[in-house]
């Protein structure tokens, strides 16, 4: 079964992930002053939900998103300000690999979330505004 994200057809199970990520971490008030904070105020909606997560987990020596949900294999990378092109290499490097059926790029910024591809090497890629964030 297929399901549609963002005008792509993709396996069910990545579409409802990310679905289900993005609601969870849009629905969620953010503060931090650095990436660090963010990643933390993630964690604690991750674990709110109690979803099974590693945070950095190692998909290879090189490459080590944020969090990797593991029931789901989505991987949620934080960025608080990253040119365009770093970011995209960076989620294409984590997208090869077959343990990952998703990936979500979480920020603060709209200019980092907004105009990404719907999809890096045939698995679903979104972007959601992480709101709220300020400093502590």
């Amino acid at each position: 079964m297929t399901s549609t994200t963002r005008g792509v057809q993709f396996p069910n199970r990545a579409a409802a992930a990310i679905d289900e990520v993005v609601d969870a971490l849009a629905g969620y008030r953010h503060r931090g002053a650095t990436e660090r904070h963010i990643q933390d105020s993630v964690e604690r909606v991750l674990a709110h939900r109690g979803w099974a997560y590693h945070r950095e987990h190692a998909l290879s020596a090189h490459d080590r998103p944020d969090f990797f949900l593991i029931d789901s294999g989505v991987v949620i990378e934080v960025k608080m300000k990253a040119s365009r092109s770093f970011v995209l290499m960076q989620l294409g490097r984590y997208a090869v690999h077959d343990e990952v059926s998703a990936v979500v790029l979480a920020s603060p910024r709209c200019t980092v979330v907004a105009g990404l591809p719907a999809a890096l090497y045939s698995k679903p890629l979104t972007g959601v505004r992480l709101p709220g964030v300020g400093l502590l």
